[in-house]
């Protein structure tokens, strides 16, 4: 093998390994955007969407992201008991970026708020809590008041 074709075969390989790793990282960090309606002045989010198949095996997921074509954030949906939900405005109060959900808490990649699975802030500059909305139960359905 020559040095033009040495070089390009290691371009390739670089190029391809890169490719490979921001697609195992984006699988690693994955986020769930539950099938949802929006009716009127509410979100309509299946209880279902808590519950994920895994190899047969029911696995309880502790929130979903909801998102719309109609809003400009997701909402982060998180699951307290069966029957209490807090739903959250993913928009830091900072400076408006849209935040990251962990777990049971957010972060904003801007500047590193933090905020509990309540929208309280556990960790500034933000100053102010996260955007609330009401949620009760109809049926199936979870419903998320927007107004």
């Amino acid at each position: 093998m020559d040095r033009k074709e040495f070089l390009k075969t290691c371009g390739l390989a670089c190029v391809g390994g890169l490719g490979i790793s921001a697609l195992l990282q984006s699988c690693a960090t994955s986020q769930y955007f539950a099938g949802n309606e929006l009716t009127g002045s509410h979100l309509k989010v299946l209880q279902t969407e808590f519950t994920l198949n895994k190899k047969g095996q029911p696995v309880n997921r502790s929130y979903v992201l909801v998102k719309s074509e109609k809003l400009n954030f997701p909402i982060y949906l998180y699951k307290l008991s069966e029957t209490e939900y807090s739903a959250l405005w993913m928009e830091c109060t900072h400076q408006g970026a849209e935040l990251s959900a962990h777990g049971d808490y957010l972060t904003c990649p801007s500047h590193g708020s933090e905020f509990d699975r309540l929208g309280n802030v556990t960790q500034g500059p933000a100053q102010n809590n996260l955007r609330k909305f009401k949620t009760s139960i109809e049926n199936q359905f979870i419903l998320i008041h927007l107004s």
